[in-house]
């Protein structure tokens, strides 16, 4: 079941589940009632958003100042892994989010990005599974049970989330808000393993998905210094070598800062760089980034997110 909440204003809490509450079934999705106009930014909540293939979740729906249900106006839209740390700090871990209402708020007031629609799907307690790349994990060889989360490795769910995102996510919001469904304007994002999946996305749904943004992406896949993460390059060039991810049509951004978890990263950018410009991706169609002294963290995410949604909403 979920219940849905509108709530107005960007900075305002997540209302209390109350007994007037709408409850809808997966069957009566196209029923939602739209949020209100309003000249303010909205956040809305669906709770325990149903799937046939992954565990049920919270959305948290970022709808831009100006946004009319009724009106011709058609929106972009952002698909953002771990949805609880992105808006409200009382929901982020460590209670830090990366503030992307005030920051989206601004840059389309400045004038400097396309008002879009940002979608939060939040993380459950298989996020590992669900964001994990699935066909790149597969490739792995050798005896990793040890390195992975008990005596055998869990069981991977990144194709089933995907499913998820393409199959049930996408249609609900497209139906249900005024989107702009096409793959030009459809775009995703995440950090750490959030920025796998999101790179697998691209892989697996071309069709789908036109940009991403993979922030302080986890090339080792697992633990920095595990068997895994020297096999972690290899694999994921020969995944990628054999996926539909495609330079024409696509752009892909990539980041890392280089204090604690993400001091591992920059050599295994450096791999991944190389193989993308071997592969015929231009600097303006593979973007790699680095952030001297900045460390793995909602806060340090939230010091670049405005560059982060420039990529991704700027005028083409």
């Amino acid at each position: 079941m979920r219940l849905v909440y509108p709530i107005l204003g960007s900075l305002v809490a997540l209302a209390a589940c109350s007994q007037s509450a709408t409850t809808e079934t997966p069957a009566e999705t196209d029923a939602v009632e739209l949020p209100l106009p309003t000249n303010q930014a909205q956040l809305i909540e669906h709770t325990d958003f149903e799937s046939a293939f992954v565990k049920s979740r919270n959305l948290t729906i970022w709808l831009p100042e100006n946004y009319q249900a009724d009106s011709d106006q058609r929106y972009p839209v952002i698909y953002a892994h771990d949805g609880q740390n992105l808006f409200e700090p009382g929901h982020s871990y460590g209670g830090v989010e990366w503030g992307l209402d005030e920051t989206a708020t601004r840059l389309m007031r400045d004038g400097d990005v396309r008002p879009a629609i940002i979608v939060g799907i939040w993380n459950t307690d298989q996020r590992w599974q669900e964001y994990a790349p699935q066909k790149v994990i597969e490739r792995l060889t050798g005896d990793t049970s040890s390195e992975w989360l008990g005596e055998t490795p869990p069981e991977l769910k990144g194709d089933a989330y995907l499913r998820f995102i393409t199959e049930e996510l996408k249609p609900f919001i497209d139906r249900t808000y005024a989107t702009l469904p096409d793959r030009e304007n459809t775009m995703i994002m995440g950090s750490s393993m959030g920025g796998l999946i999101s790179l697998y996305a691209m892989a697996e749904y071309p069709d789908t998905f036109s940009k991403a943004a993979a922030v302080s992406i986890h090339w080792p896949l697992a633990d920095p210094g595990s068997a895994i993460s020297k096999q972690a390059d290899a694999v994921m060039q020969d995944y990628l070598a054999t996926s539909a991810l495609d330079s024409r049509r696509q752009v892909i951004w990539f980041d890392h800062g280089t204090e604690t978890l993400d001091a591992a990263y920059p050599p295994h950018a450096t791999a991944m760089e190389a193989w993308f410009r071997d592969n015929g991706w231009e600097e303006d169609r593979a973007i790699f980034r680095s952030y001297p002294g900045t460390d793995h963290s909602e806060g340090a995410w939230a010091a670049r997110a405005d560059e982060i949604l420039t990529f991704l909403l700027a005028e083409d």
